[in-house]
């Protein structure tokens, strides 16, 4: 047997290859072949196979070197090819879309509801509810249904239990099995900031970063945690909590119901809070202040206010600490800064440098980069369905 017939008698062949392809966009055989270290004729058989499977595609290509010859034939992944439901659970809303072959994302159908209220049993049926209607609205050229994921806030235990959750109060419930049962499907759970970390991550100018912390900003602070080119994930479900841990002891109050954290500074309902003690600004959420809230406390930082201003500058050396125990326990390569209240950081970022300049000795400091990460689409939800495409090895 010569090194095309090993190459393709390996199953998992087809998965890398469409992994590739999901990454890296349309390519040649050529390049696709380079990138997945396999023979020319294993790639033309395995891609003929994968074409006739409806998974693939030919697109034809730009790129004319030097102007003469033909454009090199590229390969795609088919978006109809199959699909997947993706949720995100999050403190007083719950959205639901679907997520295609290609880990495209189709519209999201909000819910607002007062999820503290909700049981367990509740919780289950509004979710099973939503995802009823998302499947029944599945365009009829699609291909099958790979599985549902679910990208909750707060700790998962083994991609099934949400152990705790600050949309919650009920604790420990198991998401993922009452679904997968009534669906019939498989079920992942995942919590948001990994989902986060995993959909950079599959960038393909940050494949070479085996180190990567990616924190969230955001109505909570937390982080997901890539070491060693693998997500980080503690058996318990409570690994790489970044915005619980202490910033300052007796300080303001968590949603975890602890004081000091720096969600408490960071958070964007703990910006409002503290300003809304010592500003006229509109009631609000306590739990959730709106997009529009929050970027009108920026913009008020931004123009001088000294009260906002102070409140970011607060924040900025919370995250600013926060940063400099992470460097100095993990050493991660690099640190992006993203999530929805990405939007105030460049009101928090000169305390943060001054703060990690305070905590660090150059030579720790020197090893990070540390720079945002534009939150243009909403990057939890693309990375459940891209765990659940991965998770479920589709083709």
């Amino acid at each position: 047997m010569d090194r095309a017939d090993l190459d393709h008698a390996q199953p998992q062949n087809r998965h890398r290859i469409l992994q590739a392809v999901r990454l890296h966009g349309p390519l040649a055989r050529v390049d696709l072949g380079t990138i997945v270290a396999l023979s020319p004729a294993s790639v033309s058989s395995i891609t003929g196979e994968l074409i006739r499977d409806g998974l693939i595609r030919e697109v034809p290509g730009t790129d004319v070197e030097r102007g003469r010859g033909r454009p090199k034939v590229l390969i795609e992944l088919t978006p109809t090819a199959a699909c997947m439901v993706a949720v995100k659970l999050s403190i007083n809303r719950i959205e639901v879309t679907l997520g295609d072959f290609a880990g495209g994302i189709g519209k999201v159908t909000t819910r607002a509801l007062n999820t503290l209220e909700l049981s367990a049993d509740a919780l289950i049926d509004v979710l099973g509810e939503m995802i009823t209607g998302c499947i029944a609205a599945i365009p009829s050229d699609f291909g099958p249904l790979a599985g549902i994921g679910l990208a909750v806030q707060g700790l998962v235990h083994k991609n099934e239990t949400l152990v705790w959750s600050p949309a919650l109060t009920v604790r420990n419930v198991n998401i993922a099995g009452p679904l997968a049962q009534r669906f019939n499907l498989p079920v992942t759970a995942m919590n948001d900031a990994d989902c986060i970390a995993l959909s950079i991550r599959h960038r393909a100018e940050l494949q070479a970063v085996e180190n990567l912390a990616v924190v969230m900003l955001g109505t909570g602070i937390g982080m997901g945690l890539i070491i060693g080119g693998r997500l980080h994930s503690a058996s318990s479900g409570a690994g790489a909590e970044f915005g619980h841990t202490k910033y300052q002891i007796d300080g303001p109050l968590c949603h975890c119901g602890r004081r000091g954290c720096i969600e408490s500074f960071v958070g964007d309902y703990a910006l409002y809070r503290d300003a809304r003690s010592m500003l006229d600004l509109p009631n609000t959420d306590a739990l959730h202040p709106s997009d529009e809230q929050m970027q009108a406390l920026v913009d008020l930082a931004t123009n001088g206010h000294p009260v906002a201003t102070s409140l970011f500058q607060q924040a900025g050396r919370a995250l600013g600490y926060g940063l400099s125990n992470l460097i100095a326990l993990i050493g991660p390569d690099l640190v992006l800064i993203t999530g929805s209240g990405v939007r105030g950081y460049g009101q928090m970022e000169p305390e943060m440098r001054r703060s990690l300049d305070e905590a660090l000795v150059d030579t720790l400091l020197a090893q990070t980069e540390i720079r945002p990460y534009p939150w243009t689409a909403d990057l939890t939800i693309r990375g459940i369905v891209l765990q659940v495409l991965d998770a479920g090895r589709t083709g």
